[in-house]
């Protein structure tokens, strides 16, 4: 266990940090589940893969332009209706109190509602995700939702002057993916109007103390840099042009999705940045494992499900794009042909080696377009705008996701400062969104 708490320290030194604001707060209440977590639930063993995610909260925020800020009937619903999720998604109402398991001990989640000053159009129309959006978020409000907090999740209830509201969903990503999140927000949403969702299935791992992870003592601690956020988005009739250009490559067409085409444009554009220094670069993709070649990832199963696939590349300004496609490819079905939890996390090991390395220019990839967030109905009617925070993260990350009208994708870049100053003047970029 002592080289397994060596290579965490790293990857929370590289992937947490914490900024503070403050909102006006109106209330905070804790909500505990409906129904006691029965005996043989109580302990959550952490998998694998969960023990090697990052120690952080991932926040959903969801906007809403409907809310009727007058009925308090709303907020009750709301709050009852996340009570009785917590009794399905109960590791949620939990506690980290160990780093391999949750004590599912019905303590519930923190449930803020708080008075934003501003439209919500001032935060939907928004081209960067800079400080000014934490105000939204339960772990910049206080709340002990941090990068260290045994808590779970934490929610809180935004209320904008125009009479829209926000809903932020903070969970642990010891605890879920973003697969989880999605199912779980609209778990909640389906209750709060009345109706019947499909409950989850936890499965709870073996204990984590036989695995053994090497020593990464190569690895030095990387030094603290600013990091910039900013939006990009991509209609399909562009993202068609940017497939036809690729299918051109080579000697037979490859057919990319329009997932491929776009993450293979945006790391290009990012890796042109890279200085001579670092002779190796990175495209690491997150790949969700469920349903995929056997039923050891079961298509609804909560938790952390998923593995990442790297395609290296030699620094050079001559990156040919459906090169890296069909890398990305190969590595993406050694990953999906992962037997178990614990070859995917294995798999994983070698991935945050990379990663961590200094001499090695990383640059990681999630997609959810396709995952249900803009179906997310408290009875409110659909989401005006949808973003998942990744300002807590101290590397280089890029998450695609369908725009409101399904047109297009929308990719929130994050780069070091400097590098977003060049990125976002990219001719090629521009050409395309």
């Amino acid at each position: 266990m002592i080289m397994m708490n060596s290579l965490m320290a790293k990857i929370q030194t590289r992937f947490g940090r914490i900024r503070t604001l403050h909102s006006m707060i109106i209330s905070q209440e804790t909500i505990k589940p409906s129904s006691p977590t029965p005996s043989h639930l109580k302990t959550h063993n952490l998998s694998f893969i969960d023990y090697l995610s990052p120690n952080i909260h991932m926040p959903l925020i969801l906007f809403y332009k409907n809310f009727n800020n007058n009925n308090n009937n709303n907020i009750n619903i709301l709050k009852r209706s996340l009570s009785h999720s917590l009794t399905q998604y109960y590791p949620f109402a939990g506690r980290l109190h160990a780093p391999d398991y949750i004590d599912c001990n019905d303590e519930g989640v923190e449930f803020l509602e708080a008075s934003v000053h501003s439209r919500l159009d001032d935060f939907i129309l928004k081209e960067d995700q800079d400080e000014t959006l934490d105000q939204l978020i339960p772990n910049a409000l206080g709340c002990a939702v941090n990068k260290t907090s045994p808590h779970m999740v934490a929610v809180q209830l935004s209320h904008f002057t125009c009479g829209g509201v926000s809903v932020a969903v903070s969970v642990s990503h010891k605890a879920a993916d973003a697969f989880t999140m999605v199912n779980f927000v609209n778990h909640w949403a389906t209750l709060t109007r009345g109706e019947l969702p499909i409950n989850p299935r936890f499965f709870s791992s073996p204990s984590m103390s036989n695995f053994k992870i090497p020593e990464l003592s190569q690895v030095e601690t990387p030094q603290q840099v600013k990091f910039a956020n900013r939006r990009f988005v991509f209609p399909n009739s562009k993202l068609n042009e940017l497939k036809n250009k690729i299918n051109a490559m080579g000697a037979s067409p490859l057919d990319p999705t329009r997932v491929e085409s776009l993450t293979t444009l945006l790391f290009k554009c990012a890796a042109t940045i890279t200085g001579s220094s670092r002779p190796l670069i990175s495209l690491n993709q997150l790949v969700n494992l469920r349903g995929k070649n056997n039923g050891n990832f079961p298509q609804l199963a909560p938790g952390n499900f998923y593995a990442v696939a790297t395609a290296m590349t030699k620094n050079s300004s001559q990156i040919e794009m459906n090169e890296m496609i069909m890398s990305l490819r190969k590595e993406r079905m050694e990953v999906q042909g992962a037997r178990d939890v614990e070859e995917a996390g294995k798999k994983m090991v070698d991935t945050w080696m990379i990663v961590l390395d200094d001499q090695i220019q990383s640059y990681s990839f999630s997609s959810v377009c396709r995952f249900p967030f803009y179906q997310v109905d408290f009875g409110w009617g659909n989401p005006a705008r949808v973003m998942i925070r990744s300002g807590n993260l101290d590397t280089n990350f890029i998450v695609l996701m369908d725009t409101p009208s399904g047109d297009g994708i929308e990719a929130t870049v994050q780069l070091e400062e400097e590098d977003m100053a060049i990125f976002q003047k990219n001719e090629q970029l521009h050409a395309y969104t």
